[in-house]
């Protein structure tokens, strides 16, 4: 494991930004809901360390009718009965929709929930350190495209901007914050994860 690898492990073992950095990038003010409502789901945070920077890997997910269609998030879903824990949902998500085998990568932490109104799902993410990224193959059900990206990229202290964007059907948010990846806008509750990770690598 590298230095920065092992910052960061150690880092995310202590109490992390959470929501005083989430309201930075909420597309929602004032929301509040039982916990209880909400089903549990998880990300995977896929990082690559190389000398300058940092790589990570993002999806755009396919067009379908739901709140999430076309949206730029991290490999992920929801728990499943079978599923061991979340850690374990968050690789198995990401072997079925892009193709990484279950057990690539170290689990060196994970960020703080969030929560998304919209879908009523808890979403934990983890983080998985990786020597190399495999070829990956998207599952053309769920993902439209694969995207690997430097987290300067997506520095969300130098890069935030805002944009009109489309909830769900006939509910339009205004001025969300987010981030301009090349013709992709980051917002909601990838844009609140990627956040607090630039937060944390930039302390370290």
């Amino acid at each position: 494991m590298k230095l920065r690898d092992k910052k960061l492990k150690e880092r995310l073992t202590r109490e992390l930004p959470g929501i005083s950095v989430h309201k930075e990038f909420s597309p929602l003010r004032g929301y509040a809901r039982e916990i209880s409502k909400y089903r549990e789901s998880a990300v995977a945070i896929h990082l690559l360390f190389n000398q300058h920077d940092v790589e990570l890997i993002l999806i755009k997910r396919s067009s379908y009718n739901g709140a999430h269609s076309q949206q730029i998030a991290f490999p992920g879903g929801k728990a499943e009965v079978s599923d061991l824990n979340l850690e374990y949902t968050a690789r198995r998500e990401s072997h079925e929709e892009i193709g990484l085998p279950i057990q690539n990568g170290e689990c060196i932490g994970k960020l703080s929930p969030v929560l998304i109104p919209v879908s009523e799902f808890r979403v934990t993410p983890y983080i998985f350190v990786h020597k190399v990224f495999p070829q990956l193959i998207g599952n053309q059900r769920e993902v439209d495209e694969i995207i690997k990206c430097r987290l300067s990229d997506i520095d969300t202290h130098t890069k935030k901007t805002f944009q009109d964007v489309e909830a769900k059907a006939g509910l339009i948010l205004k001025k969300v914050p987010g981030i301009q990846l090349k013709e992709h806008f980051i917002w909601g509750a990838t844009a609140l994860i990627i956040h607090e990770l630039n937060c944390i690598i930039k302390k370290l």
